[in-house]
């Protein structure tokens, strides 16, 4: 991984670290009882999302990555250069993937947008099969409130994961593609 120097290291690091405390928050809402993580904190990985997965996206293309690598037509490309990873960057990324669809798979069936207030626990929802439509609101008990909120954080922290490592992903393939454009410069100069 000689290629990742620099903005690069920097760049690849931060996803990866990102995409490890999404892990951790997403793995703690499988521990019994309440939540322990605060919410603020998945909001916030949530957030990170953005300006990461966008500036690796921005140097992938600029790099020339994205076009070599990404596509339909270029997908023996894209296998070639992922079975080239190093053995333990490539179960990484299998240990990533296969934590993110349990996440999704655990969190789906019972997340819910629910509520607390005054009155107790519950989630809302529209029946749409009532004439007229109306929102129906279904009454929580307190365990029942607290694995549909760790349910819903466990989404919110799967799919940033997932997103942070495919930015990982497009960093060190564009450091890749940076490095390989600088040696291709270097053995054509003539002096």
């Amino acid at each position: 991984m000689g290629e990742l120097r620099g903005s690069y290291r920097v760049h690849f690091g931060l996803a990866l670290v990102l995409c490890g405390v999404d892990l951790l928050c997403m793995a703690s809402t499988w521990l019994p009882g309440k939540y322990t993580m605060p919410r603020w904190l998945v909001l916030g990985l949530f957030a990170a999302v953005f300006p990461v997965f966008v500036v690796a996206l921005i140097r992938s293309f600029t790099s020339g990555a994205g076009a070599q690598l990404m596509g339909p037509s270029n997908a023996n490309r894209f296998i070639r250069y992922v079975l080239l990873l190093p053995p333990a960057l490539k179960l990484t990324y299998a240990f990533i993937i296969c934590l993110a669809a349990l996440g999704f798979a655990t969190g789906a069936g019972a997340a819910e947008d629910v509520q607390a207030d005054a009155s107790g626990y519950y989630y809302t929802y529209w029946d749409k099969t009532a004439h007229p439509q109306h929102s129906v609101r279904v009454e929580l008990t307190e365990p029942e409130y607290y694995e549909a909120l760790k349910s819903q954080l466990r989404i919110f922290s799967a799919g940033p994961a997932v997103f942070h490592a495919f930015s990982s992903f497009l960093v060190l393939a564009s450091a890749s593609a940076a490095a390989g454009r600088a040696r291709t410069a270097a053995e054509h100069d003539p002096s």
